[in-house]
């Protein structure tokens, strides 16, 4: 099992926020909504996606988000 720091982005333009766990390669997803959540073929969590996540609502809460993903040593970036 591959072992990398999770990572945090958001592209503005897609209006999706994806919450990457590990760099496994998805085998198989949950969807509900608006939320994706991958799974690699162990069953574990490799990816979450958010779409249509607002911005609007994202930029209010990007400081607490940054300073979440700083602490927690999470690779975060906003393309």
């Amino acid at each position: 099992m591959s072992k990398s720091k999770p990572k945090i982005s958001y592209d503005k333009e897609s209006q999706v926020m994806s919450i990457e766990l590990d760099k496994n390669k998805s085998v198989d997803s949950d969807v509900s909504g608006n939320v994706v959540i991958d799974y690699d073929k162990n069953g574990k969590v490799s990816r979450i996606n958010f779409y249509e996540f607002n911005f609007d609502n994202f930029r209010a809460g990007l400081k607490a988000i940054k300073e979440f993903a700083k602490k927690s040593d999470i690779a975060f970036s906003v393309k």
